[in-house]
């Protein structure tokens, strides 16, 4: 199906508009009501027809990188002509400030898009919280054993150079709930930032972040969320979960190009960080002979120089794409493969499950280790039947995650089991 007749086609899932990219580009549109005669099974399917893998190749490593839709690559490849042809200095604020104002409706009731900063990724947010934040030598920061080295990284180079010291919990994968009591019973007097996965990169886990966000208000403690592995697969609210600062990269589960993300500060702790890095519209005004500079008084100060605006183009139309969509449709065609998946590894006998047990605090990724085969032996063969999975080394797990998504059916589900099954045998 050519691009045209898909966007028309996929408008009929839950409406909306597609903006043509580059300036003075022309704007796509698609009708915005359901057709009657296309059943749930028919949408899915112009869905999957969007991604470019080959025949017979499965994936399902989204929480490590998502493939952006086709339509979406073919925007981008004309706006990319469109911006070189008529090359200018500056990025266009007027797309710039609308993909903004698309996110902070994707961060949940309330969000401003003053509170939203565009940057190249998960990393560079955690580091503009961190580096950002007037942490001193003492100073307490709570976090689990089962992060990303995106924050484990920042985190431990904040230890070295500044001498705060950082506190962990192990994850509690039976009783979800129980890791709020974990968090208060680490909190100290020096204690000033909980820094968590929403939900974790090694199994999936679900945080309790509403609990966590009660607990860190009453403490007065700031309270932020890694959320590379959410945006584009649930719903967000961070105003309802008191939560400071949310930064995810927008590769993963929304699709979007690489080096594209996001990083919400809230109003009210907009003045306590600092931009670590500034330049070009980090600034209200400057005047160097006097020695003068006032930064925006918005997440704005945190962005600076000249963007890339192709890949926030390309960003904007991968987000029109999953609203399009649906984001609670997908949780839920995500989940339902998840789910019927766990069930089926716990028939295994050896086959081991490391996501939670309690359903409310798994997602769409499930974790599992085969007890005696290493790791890299199971993605091994794993990979020879044409699968991409994620082997998980992090925290000693010996495990391997797989990650369902818009991408994927139940034929990639049973292909799955078919392999693990043929490992077991072996």
């Amino acid at each position: 199906m050519n691009r045209k007749n898909f966007i028309a086609t996929l408008g009929m899932i839950a409406g909306g508009s597609l903006a043509g990219f580059g300036r003075n580009a022309v704007n796509l549109s698609y009708p915005a009501l359901f057709s009657a005669t296309q059943t749930e099974d028919e949408i899915w399917k112009l869905v999957r027809q969007e991604f470019s893998f080959p025949e017979g190749y499965v994936y399902l490593n989204t929480g490590g990188i998502g493939s952006v839709p086709r339509h979406v690559r073919s925007l981008v490849s004309d706006a990319w002509f469109q911006l070189e042809s008529n090359p200018t200095p500056g990025h266009d604020l007027n797309r710039w400030n609308a993909l903004k104002k698309d996110v902070a409706i994707l961060m949940g009731q309330g969000v401003d898009e003053s509170e939203i900063a565009l940057v190249s990724s998960a990393t560079e947010g955690i580091n503009i919280v961190l580096n950002g934040l007037p942490l001193q030598k003492g100073d307490e920061v709570i976090t689990s054993l089962h992060e990303h080295p995106a924050l484990n990284i920042p985190l431990l180079n904040n230890a070295k150079k500044r001498g705060i010291v950082i506190r962990t919990f192990e994850p509690d994968r039976v009783r979800g709930l129980n890791n709020v009591q974990l968090i208060d019973d680490l909190i100290t007097k020096k204690t000033k930032l909980i820094f968590i996965s929403h939900r974790t990169t090694t199994t999936g886990q679900l945080f309790p972040v509403r609990e966590i966000g009660v607990l860190a208000k009453s403490k007065n403690i700031l309270f932020a969320l890694d959320g590379a592995q959410a945006p584009g697969s649930m719903l967000i609210d961070v105003k309802d979960w008191n939560v400071d600062f949310y930064t995810f990269s927008s590769h993963k589960w929304v699709l979007a190009p690489r080096r594209t993300g996001v990083l919400y500060v809230s109003k009210e702790k907009m003045d306590i960080i600092s931009p670590v890095t500034a330049g070009a519209y980090s600034d209200n005004g400057y005047n160097l002979k006097e020695g003068t500079l006032e930064f925006q008084k918005t997440a704005q100060k945190f962005e600076y120089g000249t963007q890339n605006e192709l890949l926030y183009f390309g960003f904007h139309a991968s987000l029109d794409f999953i609203n399009s969509i649906g984001i609670e449709k997908i949780r839920k065609h995500n989940e339902e493969l998840s789910e019927r998946f766990y069930n089926e590894l716990k028939k295994l006998d050896r086959c081991e499950i490391l996501s939670p047990d309690e359903r409310v605090y798994r997602s769409s990724m499930i974790t599992f280790r085969i007890k005696d085969k290493q790791l890299n032996d199971v993605t091994s063969a794993m990979s020879k039947d044409n699968l991409r999975v994620r082997p998980v080394g992090e925290a000693n797990l010996n495990g391997v995650r797989i990650s369902f998504h818009v991408c994927n059916d139940e034929n990639d589900l049973d292909r799955a089991l078919e392999s693990i099954k043929k490992i077991l045998k072996g």
